[in-house]
């Protein structure tokens, strides 16, 4: 009786490993390198001018992370989003100086920095791009290109006639962001008496419309988190750990090109799936429940964030597909509201309209107060791109819309995040190979 129990446990573990280990496989020989895409060196230059432009007064100094800077002890380094918008250049240690054209017949130039050969380094690291390299400027799509011993001396000489050097300082705390490194007393050294300002503003202004380029990015990242939720689709059953789910979800995102999740994966079931921001991933599915999965990739740098809600056992209850149907109606009305002049605090104003609308709960509230965040934001080089709620879309963002419904009493939690385009006539759906219909989810769980 123990033996058959065993065997009947360990079985269906085993089957999971197996089709693990495929997907990992079918990793090394393909999908990292795909994962290394870049945009054309022109659109980084056309950014960089751009930005040049706006500034004539001054010069624009961006330092790049150090590898300690960006957290990139457990995982590959990755560039902080800024410099790597203006330069497409993922290695530790860069600095970025523009020296914009004047009147007194100066040229514009833009210089990149980068640490010199280190052998004690390439023994620990491998080898990383040096200012020497025969091939740099085939490397890095800039003519000049320099060690970063000698950004002080550039800059010095570039300092006369200015009247100011513009940088990032630190973004605002908040949701969903990560604590950036204060540079300022170290750029203030690099500029001397010149006073330093904040270019912020006018970088994440860019960076809210993307480029063809970006959208072809992030339209691989959201096709590869779309093969994630797909395959934990038929792995999920009740017995497993809710961090089980997860294996399978980040094989076939590393299969489709991605380097890592975009984000800390949600993966909640029962009451978890009640919380927004679930991370622990300790808790064991049981019958009866629902799980939401809010997972997606990172794909060449640009992110992807999809969240679907499916039930452990393959069926939804009615009351399950009482509120799952109703998140999707809000969310179907939502984006049909989505257009170029609307707001995405309009659209949180819409979604909870919609929900009141619906009825109420068993405790005689209106469901709109159960919704309990704000219905999108934008998506890009971040999961949360920056972008001001109250700002009019335009078209070229990139955004999600995400309602949801959170009823702990029920245990019950139900979110459905898709990512829109939005364009001149409305918006394009990016993530619509996503199933979301119950009938069609039930469908393909039952084909486990």
């Amino acid at each position: 009786m123990a033996c058959s129990l065993c065997i009947g446990t360990v079985l269906p573990i085993l089957r999971r490993m197996r089709r693990l280990a495929v997907l990992l496989l079918l990793v090394l020989p393909h999908g990292a390198s795909r994962g290394l895409e870049r945009e054309a060196f022109e659109v980084y230059h056309q950014r960089r001018r751009a930005v040049s432009e706006a500034h004539p007064d001054g010069l624009i100094l961006l330092l790049g992370y150090e590898r300690q800077e960006a957290q990139a002890v457990r995982s590959p380094f990755r560039q902080e989003n800024n410099f790597y918008y203006l330069t497409g250049w993922n290695e530790p240690g860069a600095a970025l100086l523009l020296i914009p054209a004047q009147g007194d017949g100066s040229v514009y130039q833009e210089l990149l920095f980068l640490p010199p050969d280190d052998p004690s380094h390439e023994k620990w690291h491998g080898p990383r791009a040096a200012p020497d390299d025969a091939d740099i400027r085939s490397q890095t799509g800039f003519e000049s290109v320099l060690p970063i011993s000698k950004l002080a001396t550039r800059l010095s000489r570039a300092a006369k006639k200015r009247s100011h050097v513009y940088t990032l300082f630190p973004h605002r705390a908040g949701e969903g962001k990560q604590p950036e490194p204060d540079r300022r007393e170290k750029l203030q050294t690099h500029a001397g008496e010149l006073p330093i300002a904040d270019i912020r503003a006018q970088l994440e202004a860019m960076r809210a419309v993307k480029s063809e380029g970006e959208i072809r990015l992030i339209r691989k990242a959201v096709d590869a988190s779309i093969a994630a939720h797909i395959e934990a689709w038929q792995e999920i059953e009740a017995g497993l750990y809710e961090y089980q789910i997860l294996g399978p979800m980040l094989a076939a995102m590393i299969n489709g090109g991605c380097l890592r999740p975009a984000y800390a994966p949600i993966i909640g079931s029962g009451p978890n799936s009640t919380a927004l921001h679930y991370t622990a991933g300790r808790r064991r599915l049981e019958p009866g429940e629902v799980v939401v999965m809010d997972v997606g990739g990172e794909y060449a740098h640009y992110a992807a964030d999809l969240t679907r809600t499916v039930p452990v056992d393959g069926v939804f209850t009615e009351r399950q597909r009482e509120i799952y149907d109703l998140v999707l109606y809000v969310q179907r009305k939502v984006i049909a509201a989505v257009k170029p002049g609307e707001t995405l605090r309009g659209l949180t104003h819409k979604a909870k309209r919609y929900f009141d609308e619906a009825g109420r709960d068993a405790a005689g509230e209106a469901m709109g107060a159960s919704f309990l965040h704000g219905v999108g934001h934008s998506v890009g080089l971040g999961v949360h791109d920056p972008i001001d709620f109250s700002q009019p879309l335009k078209a070229g963002m990139v955004i999600t819309i995400e309602p949801g419904l959170y009823l702990p009493e029920e245990d019950l939690g139900v979110r459905i995040e898709d990512m829109v385009l939005v364009t001149e006539n409305g918006a394009q759906l990016l993530s619509k190979g996503l199933p979301k219909e119950a009938d069609e989810i039930e469908k393909l769980m039952r084909g486990r």
